[in-house]
């Protein structure tokens, strides 16, 4: 019995911070790698997050996040592409022009971090974030788009650090991410991007 209260006891003062949350309002800048450059290479300035993290000890945080990029490219003087028509007996054809490329990404995601230093300092901190990934991938020509959109697998390792604003309850985050999702089946191709992103932090 004395065990088991004493487990209690150490349980409840290791998470005797577990009281306190930090939510993070972030603006994110996306750079798109493997095939994902392929199909649109630029540069996304379009994007917000939201990121919620309660503390389980003084250095262990657990909580889960939100997100929304958007990349867009425009593609000139490409050969022909194939479509299949599924709704006129599966018909392939081709059609060429102008293409206007978009990919949204939108991830719901769990995740865990591990803060090094004290409360009041700042910060730096590691970790990794598991979920689904809901990623539309569309292609402008002409009058006709090439619409894919699914829910994928993803994870997300993450480096950052909350710089507090003096003794106030809020502070500065800095974040430098790698997003992988999972292809969803034919036709579509894998989600892997770096991501820079500053926000505002609130410690409650």
């Amino acid at each position: 019995m004395k065990k088991i209260l004493f487990i209690i006891a150490l349980a409840v003062s290791s998470t005797s911070f577990a009281q306190r949350s930090i939510w993070t309002f972030s603006y994110p800048i996306s750079f798109a790698v493997g095939e994902q450059a392929d199909f649109i290479a630029n540069t996304s300035f379009r994007g917000f997050g939201i990121d919620g993290r309660s503390f389980i000890t003084d250095n262990i945080s657990v909580g889960g996040s939100w997100s929304w990029e958007v990349f867009n490219e425009i593609k000139r003087d490409l050969p022909p592409t194939q479509v299949t028509i599924e709704d006129v007996d599966n018909v392939i054809g081709h059609i060429s022009g102008t293409q206007y490329r978009y990919l949204n990404t939108m991830p719901l995601m769990v995740n865990g971090h591990f803060y090094l230093g004290e409360n009041g300092s700042v910060r730096p901190y590691f970790g990794l974030s598991l979920g689904t990934s809901y990623v539309e991938e569309r292609t402008d020509i002409g009058m006709v788009s090439l619409v894919t959109d699914k829910w994928r697998f993803a994870f997300q390792p993450e480096i950052g650090a909350f710089i507090p604003f003096g003794l106030s309850e809020g502070g500065a985050n800095i974040a430098a991410k790698f997003r992988y999702s999972t292809k969803a089946g034919e036709g579509t191709i894998p989600v892997s991007f770096f991501t820079l992103s500053v926000g505002l932090s609130v410690i409650k």
